[in-house]
This record gives structure tokens, C-alpha cells and sequence, in this order.
């Protein structure tokens, strides 16, 4: 059976849940626990003291640490609790560290709620149907949901079917445009213009190849001759060296 430093921890964990749940994880002030949370008169039957002594004295007792219920200043805790050991402790220690944080251990905070949870008339979690029954009817039946899975294959399958046409669609119009751009080599030319004759006796000079020298009158078609006298000139010459001639254009 607990004893009345466990009720009274008991108290001010489901005080705090039902007033500041916020609380059960933050720090709050000494006095808080005196005057919201677990106050004398409202808290005095369910802990089981019969003076405020006694319960002033339960609090110091709490507050200096005893049995880890909760965590505060240091220093203060060991003033109250040379206050306990003196056997005559100052109650006026409590008005003293009005504005100390406490905060709940957490591990002795969760064993009163899951302890509460259990009891005989404690709330219930919400159970399946009638969690159900909570949740607005805006999804489909679950038939429409076991049939869905039977629908699905021919979907995709169409759906792939049609990318794949798509695809291949746009594929051979791309290969088709690039192939028309790609010139056969086994084509004739018809555009080419012809070659132009042998200079020195017009007569045509063969066609696809390199033509160095007239199969006509055997001159040297790599040579450049002054139409004035005859000299050599070399390619790119404007005038000739031997006689000044303007080179023929």
C-alpha cells in the first residue's frame, strides 16, 4: 500500500495532467505545487494528514529529493534536507524557495499514469470499430478497395502499351528525320559543275581526279604563265617579275 510521500507525488502528477499537462515535462515553480497544484485543504483527505505541519513537512520531503519523485536545485535540497535532519525543521524554508524550479522524474511520472490507466473505471483507449465509426466515410467501401487490386494490371498494362507507342512513334519520327538528312553516297551528283577546260588548249580535262598535267598539249596545269612573255609566275603572283604584266584574272 503506498504511503503518503507516494499519494502525495500521486496527486500532484494527476493535478498537473489535469491542469498543465505541459507541465509534466517542464519545470514549474515551488510555488506552484503549494498553491495550484497540491494545495493543503484540497489535497489534505486524498494524501492522509490530518495538520498543516505534517503536510508542510511532506512537501519539504518531496522537494529535498527523497525517493527521486523530483529534480530541483541542488543547493536548496540539502538545506531541507538538514532542515528533516534536525528534527525540528523550519517550515519557513518552503516561502524561501517559492521561486525554485521543480520538475517531475519522468520514469516516476509515467508508473502513476500507466498505474492510474489500469485502474478498475479508468477511460478506455478508443477501440477499433469504434474508432471506425469516427473516421468520416469519404474513402471508398472496402469492396471497391478488394476489387481494385483485379483492375490495376489491364490499367498499367494499357497505359505501358500506349508510352511504348508513343515512344516508339516519336523514335522512328526522329530516325526518319536524321535519316533524311544523311546523303547516299551511292547517289550521282547531278549539281556538280563540270571542270573547266585546259587553259592553254580548252580542251576538257578528265573528271574525278587530280589533273596535273593536260592529256591534250602536255602543259603543266600547276603552273601559271605571263600572258605577256610567258614566264613562270607562281600562284598568288598579281603581276609578272619579268615583265610587270598584270597576272591574267
Amino acid at each position: 500500500m503506498a504511503d503518503e510521500l507516494e499519494r502525495l507525488f500521486r496527486a500532484l502528477v494527476l493535478r498537473v495532467r489535469d491542469v498543465r499537462p505541459e507541465n509534466l515535462s517542464r519545470a514549474f515553480e515551488v510555488a506552484d505545487v503549494l498553491r495550484t497544484f497540491v494545495p493543503y485543504r484540497a489535497t489534505r483527505a486524498e494524501v492522509g494528514v490530518e495538520t498543516a505541519e505534517d503536510y508542510e513537512v511532506l512537501i519539504l520531503r518531496l522537494l529535498s529529493g527523497e525517493r527521486g519523485f523530483v529534480f530541483t536545485d541542488e543547493g536548496m535540497q540539502e538545506d531541507l534536507r538538514r532542515e528533516l535532519d534536525s528534527g525540528n525543521p523550519d517550515l519557513r524554508a518552503l516561502q524561501a524557495y517559492g521561486t525554485a524550479k521543480v520538475t517531475l522524474a519522468q520514469h516516476a511520472m509515467r508508473q502513476v499514469l500507466e498505474a492510474v490507466a489500469r485502474e478498475p473505471g479508468a477511460p478506455k483507449p478508443v477501440t477499433s470499430p469504434e474508432r471506425e465509426r469516427e473516421v468520416p466515410r469519404s474513402a471508398p467501401p472496402p469492396a471497391a478497395l478488394d476489387s481494385l487490386p483485379a483492375q490495376l494490371p489491364p490499367l498499367l498494362g494499357d497505359l505501358g502499351e500506349a508510352i511504348g507507342s508513343v515512344s516508339e512513334g516519336r523514335a522512328r519520327h526522329s530516325f526518319q528525320a536524321r535519316a533524311s538528312r544523311i546523303p547516299d553516297p551511292t547517289a550521282e551528283t547531278t549539281s556538280r559543275a563540270p571542270r573547266p577546260g585546259c587553259r592553254f588548249c580548252s580542251q576538257p580535262l578528265p573528271e574525278g581526279r587530280d589533273v596535273t598535267f593536260c592529256p591534250h598539249c602536255g602543259q603543266n596545269l600547276k603552273v601559271l604563265r605571263c600572258p605577256g612573255c610567258s614566264a613562270e609566275m607562281e600562284m598568288g603572283w598579281k603581276f609578272c617579275v619579268s615583265c610587270g604584266r598584270v597576272a591574267a584574272g
